[in-house]
């Protein structure tokens, strides 16, 4: 446009560009198209931000071309650090993944370049000044799911002074934590011990959360939709059962979902035996303890006849690692740690049964894993490396069929009990929250997981934490959540955002009132009016442009991205 001026930075990416092309050539190139034109080793460091400010201001540009890596990743940073250039536009010309990593050919690659480098001038000097959007943010907070993530985040949220929600499906909060008779590594406390543990004091108390004003726990209590967008979110849920239920709709600023994982259904794997009384889930042998418990002892008995085992099988993997045609294809974690746990358990009170831990590979993240798998050998329980082919029922014997791979065959024993290590996979309600509040899934079907470096430029407001993000334990999934409320207090403390105004336009004179475009919208970003009207609702546009690409009658026009700017583009690049 008239009065433009033009400037380009290249980045060489600390000498990641360099080595798939040809920069001073590039650079060479970049100068034949703009007279302010430079470079620097590292842009997105300290020094080179510096350097990008000093060279607007010395070249009093109002369009910029940064040439470097993608702007997925990086553009945030550079919009922060040139906020105070009121007016410049900024343009991306990814030539470090699109280019320099992407092909072997360095000549080729540096063509490419060019290309991109071409295509951006020709865009940026095509596009207008964008005014901010202003998103003002609701002071509450709702978390799904009152596990010891969720527990963490409400607690956090709360604690700086805002009012928090928390919605849990079952009867009581703390999630499978507070289903367990031991945790790691102390194997002499749950979640509801009183002893001084340092573990422990890690660990969300129950009654803490119950006992904070600004809290609202609502069980029984399930979300059922969601409408409205970053900051003013109001959200319908379910609470109550067998036909008591009553709705609400809460209005809240910020969400954290966190509604942890459920165990692999071992049913899946009929070889295993799962159908036998005496094949049981970890998540069983907990149950068997802790049912004890209330007896007043604390014996481990088979579920057949409630005698003590003699002998002890445990199988690992069932359900990961795609050691079993239905099994997930990721390792779940914390299968190896809670085995090894059991397995001490009952070695320290039975000293005499035989326990034996059937495994693939021995696998644990975690600081102490080592030394606890030492005392677990020490302590008698056998290690048997080999995947378990089959557990068979020979009478009233139970039968484990396994490899030996230390031995190189096949091998069979009797067994009294049998405990499937079961693994963890994406909870019932993922897919529904998904799409509910537009997070994406990865390829596992858990919440997909964002990069905390760049977590500031994915702001919608609704965050992850806890097993929701995939198998996690339980340090870990508190970890997840103190994150997440981290995230959501930042927002509401700054108690407004600005985000760019790239919104679709309407033309009311070409609008035919077909409705498509509210139809379409996923966001909920265009109203229907009494008068079908259409009205885009700028706040909670995401920018997508699907409206604008089914409109009929061409009355959308999604702005930096209107067909003018778009053929400008393309013109560059067929014409190079």
């Amino acid at each position: 446009m008239e009065g433009d001026k033009l400037a380009i930075l290249i980045c060489h990416c600390n000498g990641e560009i360099d080595n798939g092309l040809k920069v001073s050539e590039l650079f060479e190139f970049a100068n034949s198209l703009s007279g302010v034109v430079k470079e620097h080793e590292y842009l997105c460091g300290r020094a080179g931000l510096e350097f990008a400010r000093d060279f607007l201001k010395e070249s009093e540009a109002n369009k910029l071309v940064l040439v470097g890596c993608s702007p997925r990743t990086y553009r945030g940073i550079f919009l922060r650090a040139l906020s105070d250039f009121k007016g410049l536009i900024i343009e991306h010309a990814n030539i470090r993944e699109q280019c320099a990593w992407a092909h072997e050919d360095r000549r080729r690659a540096t063509e490419k370049a060019k290309v991109l480098v071409r295509m951006a001038v020709h865009r940026v000097l095509e596009l207008e000044t964008l005014e901010k959007i202003k998103l003002d943010i609701t002071p509450s907070a709702l978390v799904i799911g009152g596990g010891v993530a969720g527990m963490q985040a409400t607690f956090d949220i709360a604690s700086r002074g805002f009012r928090v929600f928390l919605v849990e499906r079952s009867c009581e909060l703390g999630g499978r934590v507070a289903r367990l008779s031991s945790t790691f590594p102390t194997i002499g406390c749950g979640i509801c011990c009183m002893h001084n543990c340092p573990n422990c004091e890690l660990t969300p108390k129950i009654e803490e959360i119950y006992a904070a004003e600004n809290i609202e726990v609502l069980t029984h209590a399930e979300v059922a939709g969601a409408k409205g967008h970053l900051g003013n979110y109001k959200v319908k849920v379910k609470v109550g059962e067998g036909g008591m239920e009553e709705e609400r709709e809460l209005n809240v600023g910020t969400v954290i979902i966190a509604t942890g994982s459920k165990t692999f259904d071992p049913k899946r794997i009929p070889e295993y035996g799962y159908e036998f009384e005496d094949v049981i889930t970890a998540e069983e042998l907990e149950e068997i303890y802790l049912n004890e418990r209330l007896k007043g002892g604390d014996k481990l008995v088979r579920p057949s006849d409630g005698q003590i085992p003699k002998r002890v099988n445990f199988i690992q993997c069932v359900g990961s690692r795609g050691l079993k045609p239905e099994s997930n294809p990721y390792c779940s974690i914390t299968c190896c740690l809670y085995a090894m746990g059991h397995a001490r358990k009952i070695k320290e009170r039975y000293p005499d049964a035989e326990v034996y831990i059937h495994y693939v590979d021995l696998r644990s993240p975690y600081r102490g894993f080592e030394e606890y798998y030492n005392v677990a050998l020490d302590s008698g329980v056998k290690f048997v490396r080999g995947l378990v082919d089959r557990v068979e029922k020979r009478g009233e014997k139970l039968v484990v069929v396994y490899e030996n791979a230390e031995l190189r065959k096949m091998a069979e024993m009797e067994t009294e009990l049998v405990v499937l290590s079961v693994g963890q996979e994406p909870s019932e309600n993922t897919a529904k929250l998904s799409e509910m509040f537009h997070v994406g899934r990865d390829i596992d079907g858990f919440f997909m997981e964002l990069n905390p470096r760049f977590l500031v430029e994915e702001v919608t407001g609704v965050y992850v934490a806890g097993g929701a993000l995939g198998p996690r334990n339980i340090r870990y999934a508190v970890a997840d959540g103190r994150a997440a409320a981290e995230n959501a207090i930042r927002l509401m403390e700054h108690g407004f955002l600005e985000k760019e105004g790239v919104v679709p336009e309407m033309d009311e004179d070409k609008c035919i009132k077909c409705a498509t475009c509210f139809e379409i919208c996923p966001f909920g970003a265009i109203e229907l009016t009494k008068e079908r009207e259409m009205r885009v609702v700028a706040e909670a546009c995401w920018s997508c442009g699907i409206c604008a690409a089914e409109c009929p009658a061409r009355a959308l026009n999604l702005k930096h991205y209107k067909d003018e700017q778009i053929f400008t583009e393309l013109n560059a690049c067929l014409s190079f």
